[in-house]
């Protein structure tokens, strides 16, 4: 979206960027950065195009976009509407995970999830970011350039917190599956919250773990078909290319599938396709042995595959077919 609002600035007002350059540049407020000098032209023109209303027209360039795109769908139009309200700081990396972000203001000490750019590799926690940010729907994402400083350690609760929890994560990743693992062999090594939402999701009311993680198989089972067409679409991609592959792969073949799970979540908080999955019972993520070695897996149980397979298919080619 950020590239195809440059490109339309660049063809409307391509002949003007030297005046607008030299009509605005004072105004930027970054416009004392010690940076190269490509990195200020392109913090530039994101304020340039991002936030700055101009007067000749009372919107922003990205807002001017928005509303020529007669067919953009009025959530990513709104979503464009919401750039220009940057927020400029720096930021404690609380928690990281893929391009799933959780950092801290450090002035105001609000908490925002951020997405990072599909080129920009995941950051560690307790590094500190100095950017701006913007919402766009339910996150946050950066914009321009940011900058990452490693600095002594933040003593702060929720980085803590956070660290916990991905340690937390990291052991039920480290499950040990084989071939034939069944659901309830996995289901049982989960920690009891894990299994208590989903009943929530699913309204089950069983009081033992067992007889939960029973309840919700049968669910499953008898209602697969219910269940696999209400998730989102790219989760379905990801349960195709599983079972494409005979019902489970090795973890990095689903890079193009973002998995912000973590170790506490609230029943209804699927943000990304695998977590999605995960938290529906859908998909077991593990390590398994192939030859001498142990690889990270995600592996769909293999009580739902057979339900599964021709709900999948019969959508892929419907899909094919237009």
């Amino acid at each position: 979206m950020s590239q195809a609002i440059f490109e339309y600035a660049i063809e409307k007002y391509g002949d003007r960027v030297e005046e607008l350059y030299q009509r605005f540049s004072t105004e930027f407020p970054e416009n004392d950065w010690d940076i190269p000098d490509d990195a200020w032209e392109k913090n530039y023109l994101c304020w340039l195009f991002f936030e700055k209303v101009l007067p000749e027209t009372g919107q922003t360039i990205a807002e001017e976009f928005a509303e020529a795109s007669k067919d953009m769908a009025p959530g990513m139009k709104q979503n464009i509407l919401q750039m220009k309200n940057m927020i400029r700081s720096n930021f404690a990396v609380i928690s990281g995970k893929d391009r799933f972000l959780k950092i801290k203001d450090l002035e105001d000490q609000t908490v925002y999830d951020v997405t990072l750019p599909r080129e920009v590799p995941s950051i560690p926690p307790n590094k500190l970011l100095t950017g701006r940010i913007h919402p766009f729907g339910d996150h946050y994402r950066f914009t321009g350039i940011f900058v990452i400083k490693t600095t002594p350690l933040i003593l702060d609760p929720e980085i803590f917190m956070n660290a916990f929890e991905t340690g937390q994560v990291d052991k039920i990743e480290n499950i040990q599956l084989r071939k034939g693992s069944t659901f309830q062999s996995v289901m049982n090594k989960y920690p009891s919250h894990w299994i208590d939402w989903m009943c929530k999701h699913y309204r089950i009311k069983e009081r033992l773990k067992k007889d939960k993680i029973c309840k919700i198989e049968s669910k499953l089972t008898a209602e697969i078909e219910i269940i696999v067409n209400g998730l989102f679409e790219q989760s379905k991609d990801a349960l195709r290319l599983c079972l494409a592959q005979g019902g489970f792969v090795k973890y990095g073949m689903l890079k193009s599938f973002d998995d912000d799970m973590r170790f506490f979540w609230d029943e209804g908080k699927c943000e990304s396709p695998i977590a999605e999955l995960r938290q529906k019972g859908l998909l077991f993520v593990g390590k398994m042995g192939f030859g001498d070695r142990n690889y990270k897996i995600a592996f769909v149980p293999n009580e739902l595959r057979d339900g599964m397979r021709p709900i999948l298919a019969s959508k892929s080619m419907q899909t094919a077919l237009g």
